[in-house]
């Protein structure tokens, strides 16, 4: 280890590893560490937030130009203008524009998949599945088949009998 000390005694030392592949390199490596590429489901995400807030900003506009044509010809009818109020209600509408935009924004939408992933985990560990990362429960979520030995190790769910003990190893041929 790199930055240790040695307060009293002799002692003999062979480094085996510097740089990026002592322990200090690989916290390193691992500090420097871009970020991962999205999963699926933030994929989809993506997308329905930037579909959402574009139909957001559509109906923002529509209602506002439907809110000024109808001002406008309701003005134009009665013929009684007064400056100041009809400026603070032509604001109001752009205001409520505005807002219809910021509300169509589902800043909320990335919170609720966090949650629901994080009750994915849960429910997968009381099946004990223990799942490191929140996001392998998007895949999991899709698995209808899941095969393990005993050490745990993944496999393709294509199992074959090879050898038989009955007091003796049996080999059996399966390539009949």
């Amino acid at each position: 280890m790199s930055g240790t000390k040695i307060l009293t005694g002799e002692g003999k030392m062979m480094i085996l590893v510097v740089g990026k592949d002592s322990c200090i390199g690989k916290v390193k490596a691992l500090l420097e560490k871009e970020e991962p590429e999205p999963t699926p489901l933030q994929q989809k995400l993506e997308k329905l937030a930037g579909d959402i807030g574009r139909i957001g900003l559509y109906a923002s506009i529509s209602i506002v130009a439907v809110l000024l044509i109808r001002f406008a010809i309701i003005k134009g009818i009665t013929r009684k203008w007064n400056t100041g109020e009809d400026l603070l209600t032509i604001l109001d509408f752009f205001i409520l524009g505005i807002m219809v935009v910021v509300l169509a924004i589902p800043e909320g939408l990335p919170l609720a998949v966090t949650l629901s992933l994080a009750f994915s985990v849960k429910k997968m560990l009381r099946d004990q599945n223990l799942v490191r990362k929140m996001e392998a429960c998007e895949t999991m979520g899709g698995a209808n088949n899941i095969c393990s030995d005993k050490t745990g190790t993944l496999t393709m769910n294509k199992m074959t009998l090879s050898q038989i003990w009955n007091n003796t190893a049996i080999t059996v041929d399966t390539h009949k």
